[in-house]
Protein backbone atom coordinates (compact mmCIF):
# COMPACT_ATOMS: atom_id res chain seq x y z
CA UNK A 1 0.00 0.00 0.00
CA UNK A 2 1.26 3.36 -1.20
CA UNK A 3 2.30 4.93 2.34
CA UNK A 4 0.49 8.52 1.69
CA UNK A 5 -2.60 6.21 0.73
CA UNK A 6 -1.92 5.09 3.92
CA UNK A 7 -1.79 7.61 6.17
CA UNK A 8 -4.87 9.01 4.46
CA UNK A 9 -6.59 6.26 6.07
CA UNK A 10 -5.54 6.81 9.38
CA UNK A 11 -6.44 10.44 9.23
CA UNK A 12 -10.25 9.90 8.99
CA UNK A 13 -12.57 10.06 11.55
CA UNK A 14 -15.50 8.03 12.45
CA UNK A 15 -18.87 9.91 11.30
CA UNK A 16 -20.46 9.09 14.50
CA UNK A 17 -17.89 11.53 16.36
CA UNK A 18 -16.36 15.20 16.57
CA UNK A 19 -13.17 15.31 17.61
CA UNK A 20 -10.70 16.80 15.12
CA UNK A 21 -13.02 16.73 12.25
CA UNK A 22 -14.49 19.40 13.66
CA UNK A 23 -11.27 21.64 13.32
CA UNK A 24 -11.79 24.33 10.89
CA UNK A 25 -8.46 26.44 11.25
CA UNK A 26 -8.89 30.07 10.69
CA UNK A 27 -12.43 29.92 9.20
CA UNK A 28 -12.77 30.07 13.36
CA UNK A 29 -12.65 33.76 12.56
CA UNK A 30 -13.45 36.13 9.66
CA UNK A 31 -11.31 36.65 6.67
CA UNK A 32 -9.35 40.09 6.91
CA UNK A 33 -9.70 40.08 10.97
CA UNK A 34 -6.62 40.13 12.80
CA UNK A 35 -6.65 36.57 14.11
CA UNK A 36 -7.72 34.93 10.87
CA UNK A 37 -4.54 37.00 9.24
CA UNK A 38 -2.50 35.70 12.32
CA UNK A 39 -3.08 32.24 11.96
CA UNK A 40 -2.92 32.00 8.52
CA UNK A 41 0.65 34.18 8.68
CA UNK A 42 1.28 31.59 11.02
CA UNK A 43 0.26 28.28 9.47
CA UNK A 44 2.74 29.66 6.36
CA UNK A 45 5.59 29.86 8.68
CA UNK A 46 6.13 26.94 10.61
CA UNK A 47 8.39 24.58 9.13
CA UNK A 48 5.40 21.22 9.39
CA UNK A 49 7.61 19.00 7.65
CA UNK A 50 10.67 19.47 10.68
CA UNK A 51 8.05 19.29 12.96
CA UNK A 52 6.95 15.84 11.00
CA UNK A 53 10.71 14.60 11.19
CA UNK A 54 10.89 15.82 14.78
CA UNK A 55 8.25 13.45 15.73
CA UNK A 56 9.45 10.60 13.54
CA UNK A 57 12.65 10.48 15.05
CA UNK A 58 11.26 10.45 18.90
CA UNK A 59 9.45 6.87 17.42
CA UNK A 60 12.00 5.52 15.99
CA UNK A 61 11.50 6.54 12.25
CA UNK A 62 8.15 5.24 12.08
CA UNK A 63 6.37 7.56 9.07
CA UNK A 64 3.82 10.62 10.38
CA UNK A 65 2.37 12.95 8.80
CA UNK A 66 -0.17 16.35 9.14
CA UNK A 67 -3.76 16.25 8.79
CA UNK A 68 -5.24 19.00 6.69
CA UNK A 69 -7.12 21.11 9.83
CA UNK A 70 -6.22 22.54 12.33
CA UNK A 71 -7.53 24.19 15.71
CA UNK A 72 -6.72 27.65 16.98
CA UNK A 73 -7.44 29.45 19.90
CA UNK A 74 -6.19 32.43 21.32
CA UNK A 75 -2.42 31.61 22.32
CA UNK A 76 -2.21 28.12 20.63
CA UNK A 77 -2.36 26.13 17.47
CA UNK A 78 -3.05 22.47 17.37
CA UNK A 79 -2.62 19.97 14.48
CA UNK A 80 -3.15 16.44 14.12
CA UNK A 81 -0.54 14.25 13.51
CA UNK A 82 -0.75 10.27 12.54
CA UNK A 83 2.13 7.86 12.31
CA UNK A 84 2.21 5.07 9.98
CA UNK A 85 0.90 2.47 12.73
CA UNK A 86 -2.19 4.38 13.84
CA UNK A 87 -1.00 6.09 16.58
CA UNK A 88 -2.13 9.59 16.38
CA UNK A 89 -0.89 12.35 18.46
CA UNK A 90 -0.74 16.47 18.44
CA UNK A 91 1.61 19.17 17.93
CA UNK A 92 0.68 22.45 20.00
CA UNK A 93 2.45 25.47 19.11
CA UNK A 94 2.51 28.98 20.52
CA UNK A 95 1.11 31.70 18.86
CA UNK A 96 2.55 34.94 18.27
CA UNK A 97 1.60 37.21 20.74
CA UNK A 98 -1.15 39.95 20.00
CA UNK A 99 -0.71 42.43 22.50
CA UNK A 100 -3.53 44.89 21.23
CA UNK A 101 -6.64 42.63 21.56
CA UNK A 102 -5.21 40.72 24.89
CA UNK A 103 -2.92 43.75 26.62
CA UNK A 104 -0.71 42.40 29.62
CA UNK A 105 -3.29 40.67 31.83
CA UNK A 106 -0.61 37.67 32.33
CA UNK A 107 2.02 38.59 33.46
CA UNK A 108 4.01 35.73 32.73
CA UNK A 109 5.89 35.63 29.42
CA UNK A 110 5.15 33.00 27.07
CA UNK A 111 8.04 30.68 27.05
CA UNK A 112 7.33 30.19 31.23
CA UNK A 113 3.96 29.73 30.01
CA UNK A 114 4.41 27.02 28.50
CA UNK A 115 6.80 25.44 30.91
CA UNK A 116 4.42 25.56 33.65
CA UNK A 117 1.69 23.62 30.99
CA UNK A 118 4.43 21.05 30.48
CA UNK A 119 5.12 20.67 34.06
CA UNK A 120 2.07 20.69 35.01
CA UNK A 121 0.70 18.14 32.08
CA UNK A 122 3.77 16.01 33.08
CA UNK A 123 2.91 16.22 36.81
CA UNK A 124 -1.10 15.24 36.67
CA UNK A 125 0.10 12.57 34.38
CA UNK A 126 2.82 11.16 37.08
CA UNK A 127 1.17 11.93 40.44
CA UNK A 128 -2.64 11.45 39.91
CA UNK A 129 -5.27 9.23 38.02
CA UNK A 130 -6.84 12.57 36.02
CA UNK A 131 -6.76 11.91 32.15
CA UNK A 132 -4.15 14.23 30.66
CA UNK A 133 -2.11 13.68 27.23
CA UNK A 134 1.70 12.41 27.77
CA UNK A 135 4.16 14.77 26.64
CA UNK A 136 6.22 13.16 23.93
CA UNK A 137 8.65 16.52 23.13
CA UNK A 138 8.76 20.36 23.48
CA UNK A 139 10.95 22.95 22.83
CA UNK A 140 10.13 26.10 24.72
CA UNK A 141 12.64 28.03 22.39
CA UNK A 142 10.82 30.54 19.80
CA UNK A 143 14.09 30.79 17.66
CA UNK A 144 14.10 27.01 17.19
CA UNK A 145 14.05 24.84 13.89
CA UNK A 146 10.36 25.16 13.48
CA UNK A 147 9.83 28.65 13.97
CA UNK A 148 7.54 28.57 16.98
CA UNK A 149 7.32 26.90 20.51
CA UNK A 150 5.67 23.25 20.38
CA UNK A 151 4.52 20.54 22.46
CA UNK A 152 3.73 16.61 21.01
CA UNK A 153 1.57 15.32 23.28
CA UNK A 154 -1.09 12.30 22.60
CA UNK A 155 -4.37 12.79 20.86
CA UNK A 156 -7.26 12.05 22.87
CA UNK A 157 -10.15 11.27 20.87
CA UNK A 158 -12.98 13.60 21.70
CA UNK A 159 -14.46 16.80 21.76
CA UNK A 160 -14.48 19.76 24.49
CA UNK A 161 -17.73 19.53 26.54
CA UNK A 162 -19.35 22.68 25.64
CA UNK A 163 -18.94 22.43 22.11
CA UNK A 164 -20.37 18.66 22.27
CA UNK A 165 -23.66 20.17 24.01
CA UNK A 166 -24.02 22.92 21.47
CA UNK A 167 -23.60 20.28 18.27
CA UNK A 168 -26.46 18.48 20.47
CA UNK A 169 -28.70 20.73 20.95
CA UNK A 170 -29.10 19.89 24.59
CA UNK A 171 -32.74 20.92 25.49
CA UNK A 172 -32.51 21.57 29.19
CA UNK A 173 -29.53 23.46 28.86
CA UNK A 174 -26.87 24.03 30.41
CA UNK A 175 -27.38 20.23 31.01
CA UNK A 176 -24.60 17.80 29.24
CA UNK A 177 -26.88 15.65 27.70
CA UNK A 178 -29.21 13.72 29.19
CA UNK A 179 -30.28 14.12 32.75
CA UNK A 180 -28.19 10.76 33.48
CA UNK A 181 -25.74 11.84 31.31
CA UNK A 182 -25.57 15.06 33.08
CA UNK A 183 -25.10 14.01 36.68
CA UNK A 184 -22.67 11.31 35.75
CA UNK A 185 -20.20 14.38 34.02
CA UNK A 186 -21.06 16.81 37.06
CA UNK A 187 -19.78 14.09 39.16
CA UNK A 188 -16.53 12.95 37.03
CA UNK A 189 -15.97 16.66 37.13
CA UNK A 190 -16.09 16.91 40.71
CA UNK A 191 -13.92 13.81 41.15
CA UNK A 192 -11.38 15.57 39.14
CA UNK A 193 -11.25 18.97 41.20
CA UNK A 194 -11.28 17.00 44.29
CA UNK A 195 -8.06 15.00 43.32
CA UNK A 196 -6.43 18.11 42.30
CA UNK A 197 -7.17 19.93 45.73
CA UNK A 198 -5.55 16.77 47.30
CA UNK A 199 -2.19 17.50 46.40
CA UNK A 200 -0.46 19.93 48.50
CA UNK A 201 3.06 22.42 48.52
CA UNK A 202 4.48 24.59 51.42
CA UNK A 203 4.58 27.39 48.47
CA UNK A 204 1.76 29.58 46.51
CA UNK A 205 3.16 29.60 42.41
CA UNK A 206 3.44 27.55 39.36
CA UNK A 207 4.86 24.41 38.77
CA UNK A 208 8.16 23.85 37.46
CA UNK A 209 9.98 20.68 36.09
CA UNK A 210 13.75 20.15 36.11
CA UNK A 211 14.41 18.13 33.22
CA UNK A 212 18.41 17.40 34.45
CA UNK A 213 16.53 15.75 38.07
CA UNK A 214 12.98 14.66 37.04
CA UNK A 215 12.00 16.95 40.23
CA UNK A 216 9.10 19.40 40.16
CA UNK A 217 9.34 22.82 42.23
CA UNK A 218 7.06 25.63 42.38
CA UNK A 219 7.74 29.03 40.61
CA UNK A 220 6.53 32.47 39.08
CA UNK A 221 2.63 32.03 38.53
CA UNK A 222 0.64 33.04 35.00
CA UNK A 223 -0.97 36.05 36.16
CA UNK A 224 1.05 38.01 38.38
CA UNK A 225 4.56 36.45 36.54
CA UNK A 226 5.63 36.68 39.93
CA UNK A 227 6.44 34.28 43.55
CA UNK A 228 6.50 31.56 44.97
CA UNK A 229 5.00 33.04 48.25
CA UNK A 230 5.26 31.16 51.39
CA UNK A 231 2.38 33.24 52.80
CA UNK A 232 -1.33 33.82 51.10
CA UNK A 233 -1.07 37.29 51.63
CA UNK A 234 1.46 38.42 49.82
CA UNK A 235 0.36 36.29 46.82
CA UNK A 236 -2.99 37.94 47.17
CA UNK A 237 -1.33 41.41 47.45
CA UNK A 238 0.46 40.47 43.97
CA UNK A 239 -2.65 39.32 42.85
CA UNK A 240 -4.44 42.32 43.10
CA UNK A 241 -1.63 44.82 42.68
CA UNK A 242 -1.47 43.37 38.83
CA UNK A 243 -5.31 43.22 38.45
CA UNK A 244 -5.30 47.06 39.12
CA UNK A 245 -2.37 47.63 36.78
CA UNK A 246 -3.72 45.94 34.13
CA UNK A 247 -7.57 47.39 34.29
CA UNK A 248 -5.90 51.19 34.34
CA UNK A 249 -3.91 50.02 31.59
CA UNK A 250 -6.89 48.23 29.26
CA UNK A 251 -10.00 48.99 30.67
CA UNK A 252 -12.77 51.75 29.48
CA UNK A 253 -13.14 54.18 30.58
CA UNK A 254 -16.47 53.98 32.35
CA UNK A 255 -14.79 50.88 34.11
CA UNK A 256 -12.02 52.78 35.19
CA UNK A 257 -14.10 55.88 36.34
CA UNK A 258 -16.28 53.88 38.45
CA UNK A 259 -15.53 53.44 42.26
CA UNK A 260 -15.36 49.52 41.71
CA UNK A 261 -12.05 50.44 39.73
CA UNK A 262 -10.40 50.22 43.89
CA UNK A 263 -12.14 46.39 43.92
CA UNK A 264 -8.56 44.85 44.24
CA UNK A 265 -7.80 47.68 46.95
CA UNK A 266 -10.88 45.96 49.59
CA UNK A 267 -9.82 42.41 48.19
CA UNK A 268 -6.86 42.73 49.89
CA UNK A 269 -8.04 43.73 52.59
CA UNK A 270 -11.02 41.00 53.20
CA UNK A 271 -8.70 38.36 51.84
CA UNK A 272 -6.70 39.30 55.42
CA UNK A 273 -9.63 39.07 57.23
CA UNK A 274 -11.02 35.87 55.97
CA UNK A 275 -8.35 34.20 54.21
CA UNK A 276 -5.22 32.01 55.67
CA UNK A 277 -2.09 33.09 56.03
CA UNK A 278 0.21 30.22 55.73
CA UNK A 279 0.41 26.50 55.92
CA UNK A 280 -0.45 23.83 53.20
CA UNK A 281 -1.59 24.88 49.56
CA UNK A 282 -3.40 22.85 47.07
CA UNK A 283 -3.61 22.36 43.37
CA UNK A 284 -5.86 24.64 41.55
CA UNK A 285 -6.90 24.96 38.05
CA UNK A 286 -8.08 28.82 37.72
CA UNK A 287 -9.42 28.04 34.18
CA UNK A 288 -10.86 24.65 35.54
CA UNK A 289 -14.95 23.89 33.61
CA UNK A 290 -16.65 22.67 31.08
CA UNK A 291 -15.04 24.32 28.37
CA UNK A 292 -11.11 22.32 28.80
CA UNK A 293 -12.29 19.04 29.64
CA UNK A 294 -12.67 16.06 26.41
CA UNK A 295 -15.92 14.10 26.20
CA UNK A 296 -16.89 11.12 24.28
CA UNK A 297 -20.07 11.14 22.77
CA UNK A 298 -21.55 9.79 25.72
CA UNK A 299 -20.52 13.00 28.09
CA UNK A 300 -17.64 10.67 29.85
CA UNK A 301 -14.69 12.42 30.82
CA UNK A 302 -11.73 11.28 28.79
CA UNK A 303 -9.44 14.00 29.07
CA UNK A 304 -8.40 17.51 30.40
CA UNK A 305 -6.63 19.98 28.54
CA UNK A 306 -4.85 23.65 29.02
CA UNK A 307 -2.87 23.57 31.77
CA UNK A 308 -1.56 27.26 32.26
CA UNK A 309 -3.88 28.22 35.00
CA UNK A 310 -2.62 25.32 37.31
CA UNK A 311 -1.56 26.64 40.77
CA UNK A 312 -0.42 25.83 43.85
CA UNK A 313 -2.50 27.71 46.25
CA UNK A 314 -4.64 28.51 48.90
CA UNK A 315 -8.00 26.50 49.57
CA UNK A 316 -10.34 28.87 48.67
CA UNK A 317 -8.57 29.34 45.10
CA UNK A 318 -9.21 25.93 44.54
CA UNK A 319 -12.91 26.37 45.93
CA UNK A 320 -14.13 27.76 43.45
CA UNK A 321 -17.20 26.21 41.23
CA UNK A 322 -15.99 24.92 37.48
CA UNK A 323 -16.57 27.85 34.66
CA UNK A 324 -19.43 27.14 31.80
CA UNK A 325 -21.21 24.72 33.61
CA UNK A 326 -23.90 26.57 34.76
CA UNK A 327 -23.16 27.21 38.66
CA UNK A 328 -22.42 30.85 38.44
CA UNK A 329 -22.35 32.97 41.51
CA UNK A 330 -23.63 36.06 42.32
CA UNK A 331 -22.17 38.71 44.52
CA UNK A 332 -23.68 38.79 47.71
CA UNK A 333 -26.55 40.19 48.32
CA UNK A 334 -27.48 41.28 44.64
CA UNK A 335 -30.70 40.57 43.87
CA UNK A 336 -31.83 39.84 40.30
CA UNK A 337 -35.31 41.03 38.96
CA UNK A 338 -35.86 40.03 35.22
CA UNK A 339 -37.70 37.23 34.78
CA UNK A 340 -35.09 35.19 33.19
CA UNK A 341 -32.43 36.11 35.08
CA UNK A 342 -34.35 35.09 37.96
CA UNK A 343 -34.82 31.32 36.56
CA UNK A 344 -30.96 31.23 35.80
CA UNK A 345 -30.28 31.95 39.02
CA UNK A 346 -32.50 29.24 40.42
CA UNK A 347 -31.21 27.04 38.37
CA UNK A 348 -27.39 27.88 39.34
CA UNK A 349 -28.57 27.48 42.78
CA UNK A 350 -29.77 23.89 42.56
CA UNK A 351 -26.84 23.14 40.26
CA UNK A 352 -24.42 24.31 42.88
CA UNK A 353 -26.12 22.46 45.42
CA UNK A 354 -25.89 19.24 43.77
CA UNK A 355 -22.37 19.76 42.89
CA UNK A 356 -21.16 20.30 46.03
CA UNK A 357 -22.98 17.26 47.26
CA UNK A 358 -20.88 15.57 44.69
CA UNK A 359 -17.89 17.18 45.52
CA UNK A 360 -18.91 15.67 49.19
CA UNK A 361 -19.21 12.08 47.75
CA UNK A 362 -15.86 11.95 46.11
CA UNK A 363 -14.19 13.15 49.23
CA UNK A 364 -16.58 10.86 51.24
CA UNK A 365 -14.91 7.86 49.14
CA UNK A 366 -11.81 8.83 49.76
CA UNK A 367 -12.07 8.93 53.54
CA UNK A 368 -12.11 12.84 53.86
CA UNK A 369 -15.19 13.88 56.23
CA UNK A 370 -16.65 17.19 55.12
CA UNK A 371 -16.27 19.18 58.59
CA UNK A 372 -13.29 19.15 58.33
CA UNK A 373 -11.72 22.63 57.78
CA UNK A 374 -9.33 20.74 55.30
CA UNK A 375 -11.97 19.51 52.75
CA UNK A 376 -12.76 21.05 49.46
CA UNK A 377 -16.29 20.97 50.15
CA UNK A 378 -16.64 22.99 53.72
CA UNK A 379 -14.55 25.76 51.50
CA UNK A 380 -17.37 25.91 48.55
CA UNK A 381 -19.12 28.99 48.53
CA UNK A 382 -17.71 30.10 52.34
CA UNK A 383 -16.43 33.87 52.60
CA UNK A 384 -12.72 33.56 51.51
CA UNK A 385 -13.83 31.93 48.49
CA UNK A 386 -16.60 34.46 47.21
CA UNK A 387 -14.48 37.10 47.68
CA UNK A 388 -11.59 35.34 45.68
CA UNK A 389 -14.41 34.76 43.24
CA UNK A 390 -15.03 38.59 43.04
CA UNK A 391 -11.31 39.07 41.87
CA UNK A 392 -11.14 36.67 39.27
CA UNK A 393 -14.58 38.38 37.67
CA UNK A 394 -12.75 41.72 38.05
CA UNK A 395 -10.40 40.73 35.40
CA UNK A 396 -13.30 40.83 32.61
CA UNK A 397 -13.60 44.86 33.11
CA UNK A 398 -17.19 45.27 33.27
CA UNK A 399 -17.98 47.79 35.14
CA UNK A 400 -21.66 46.14 35.59
CA UNK A 401 -20.62 43.49 37.43
CA UNK A 402 -17.52 45.21 39.31
CA UNK A 403 -20.08 47.47 40.38
CA UNK A 404 -21.96 44.84 41.70
CA UNK A 405 -19.19 42.94 43.37
CA UNK A 406 -18.27 46.25 45.19
CA UNK A 407 -21.65 45.82 46.96
CA UNK A 408 -20.56 42.63 47.93
CA UNK A 409 -17.63 43.06 49.31
CA UNK A 410 -18.75 46.54 51.31
CA UNK A 411 -21.66 43.95 52.42
CA UNK A 412 -18.59 41.49 53.76
CA UNK A 413 -16.94 44.17 55.02
CA UNK A 414 -19.31 45.54 57.41
CA UNK A 415 -19.97 41.92 58.29
CA UNK A 416 -16.97 41.42 59.69
CA UNK A 417 -16.43 44.66 60.89
CA UNK A 418 -19.93 43.95 62.92
CA UNK A 419 -18.48 40.37 64.22
CA UNK A 420 -14.98 42.09 65.67
CA UNK A 421 -17.24 44.09 67.70
CA UNK A 422 -19.36 41.99 68.68
CA UNK A 423 -16.60 40.02 69.90
CA UNK A 424 -14.43 42.81 71.61
CA UNK A 425 -17.78 43.04 73.65
CA UNK A 426 -17.53 39.38 74.86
Amino acid sequence: MDQQTDLTNVMEEPASSLGSASWIGADDYDEGDEFHERATKFFASVKWDVLASHASTIRNGIPCDFGESFSIGHFNMVRLIAFEDGIRWIARLRLPELKAAFGDREGLDGLNTIKVEIASMKFLGTKTSIPVPAVHGYSVDAMNDIGAPYILMDYIHGTVATELRDAKECAAYPSFGTPAQDRKFMQQMADIHVQLSLVTFDQVGGLYYDESTDDFSVGPELETGKGPWRLSTDYYSALADHALKVCVADADEDVQSSASLSLPVLFKHLMSAYGNAGGTFRLANRDFGAHNLLVNDDFDIIGVIDFDGIIAAPLEVAAQYPTFAGLDQQPPGNVVNRPFAIETHKKSEIRRREYKEMVKMSEARLGIADTTQAALSACLESDAAIVCHGMFNYAGHQKSVNDKWMDGYSRLLRQHIKSEASSSKC
